[in-house]
């Protein structure tokens, strides 16, 4: 909330008027200070959804029975890589993740520790003093508790007392908890030609087409720069 509040400020200074109408659109649903810390992500966007529209793009162009078994098809083989790919890690934790708590441990030796118990810590870093709970899995930054990964201020804390931060990681980030996700397995089927043929016609409902080319393309906002994706262009901008 202190990182909102200031940028906030920072932001009435620059137009008071864009501010107000920054307040009027709601914050609290898609601004990170206002996140559900249970949920243990960070994400204020659809990407994850967008991505997975993008994966089964070209099966949504064909028929049900056939864009279902394109859909099948490649989640079955997605499951077996990652299962695979996650079975040559070495770690107690997943890659990504991993490289994640390496990048808080760089920064956690610029952080000074003051012990308050033997689970509270005074830790203070770039001129700001946080608290840092071991017990509850919680720091004033906000950032352990919202990504269930420990931030720099608690992995300062953590050294400290000679623990490996690895264990204060969420178990949802365990390697172990990801291959339990990917266990299960899509069983194969045969092609149409073996399929039983059935006595009673079991044609779907006649298709209503409409006039022009079908659409496969994301919408896009109307300022948006078709050449870098994700940016606005600045024409026709107040």
């Amino acid at each position: 909330m202190a990182d909102y509040n200031e940028g906030l400020e920072k932001f009435a200074e620059l137009n008071v008027d864009a501010a107000n109408d920054f307040k009027l659109l709601r914050p609290e649903l898609f601004c990170r200070a206002f996140l559900n810390p249970a949920v243990k992500t960070d994400a204020i966007t659809s990407n994850i959804a967008e991505t997975f529209n993008g994966y089964i793009i070209q099966a949504r162009t064909k028929h049900l029975l056939y864009m279902l078994e394109d859909i099948r098809a490649a989640l079955m083989q997605r499951m077996v890589v990652k299962r695979q790919a996650m079975m040559k890690a070495t770690s107690i934790l997943c890659p990504r993740i991993q490289a994640k708590l390496e990048a808080e441990k760089a920064k956690a030796a610029e952080c000074e520790v003051t012990p308050s118990f033997e689970i509270l810590f005074n830790v203070n870093y770039n001129l700001d003093q946080l608290v840092v709970n071991l017990e509850s899995r919680s720091c004033t930054c906000k950032k352990w508790d919202m990504l269930g990964i420990p931030c720099c201020h608690a992995v300062a804390s953590i050294y400290f007392l000679g623990k490996e931060p690895e264990l204060f990681v969420d178990k949802c980030y365990y390697r172990d908890t990801y291959l339990l996700v990917y266990a299960g397995s899509i069983p194969p089927i045969e092609g149409e030609r073996h399929w039983p043929v059935a006595s009673m016609p079991i044609d779907p409902p006649p298709i209503k087409i409409g006039p022009g080319r079908p659409r496969k393309n994301q919408i896009k906002d109307p300022y948006e720069n078709p050449k870098k994706f994700g940016s606005l262009t600045e024409q026709g901008l107040k």
